[in-house]
């Protein structure tokens, strides 16, 4: 291709272009899938690292099942697979890296407790004593309020009670009637 375009062109112009145009393609073409690899890695990293016990996973391998242990040590980690069905369920050790995808996850994320600035803890004390401490117009109002609201509870419960009274007395009466 290269000689093809040499040929193209006229022998005294200068060709330089062309070669830079190549090795930018090159290194396009090298960087390019390097930073989705990394981005990759990244993500399978993170769904290993939140693996824990209780979660479903399908291997490499096409095995699905349960994990029912995970053990770190020297030589890198490895989990127990739990796989089958009720009556026949089989357990195998696998290292950690045979994980394809998690398909059900128990992992709960975890916020960090965030600190107020200093300001924002003295903008709330104050906001708490100024609620705590309300002014006299607002109590009193507040208490003219619960007043009438109980007023007229007590006015309802009076209203109410000669009618249901009234009722119960009249079937007494004629229980009475019907037993003689």
């Amino acid at each position: 291709m290269i000689n093809f375009l040499l040929e193209q062109a006229p022998a005294k112009a200068n060709t330089w272009w062309i070669y830079v145009v190549l090795i930018v393609l090159v290194i396009v073409m090298l960087v390019v899938p390097t930073i989705s690899n990394r981005r990759r890695m990244k993500e399978y990293n993170q769904m290993v690292d939140r693996l824990r016990v209780g979660d479903e996973v399908r291997t490499i391998g096409g095995i699905v099942g349960r994990v029912t242990k995970i053990t770190k040590n020297q030589n890198g980690a490895t989990f127990i697979l739990e796989t089958g069905a009720k009556g026949s369920k089989t357990t195998m050790e696998f290292d950690i890296n045979a994980v394809g995808t998690v398909l059900t996850s128990t992992y709960v994320e975890e916020k960090p407790a965030e600190k107020p600035a200093k300001e924002e803890v003295k903008a709330e004390k104050t906001e708490a004593e100024t609620k705590a401490e309300p002014n006299a117009e607002e109590t009193k109002a507040e208490e003219v309020k619960t007043e009438e609201v109980k007023e007229v509870k007590a006015e309802t419960k009076a209203e109410e009670k000669p009618k249901a009274e009234k009722k119960p007395s009249a079937k007494k009466q004629s229980n009475k009637t019907n037993k003689k």
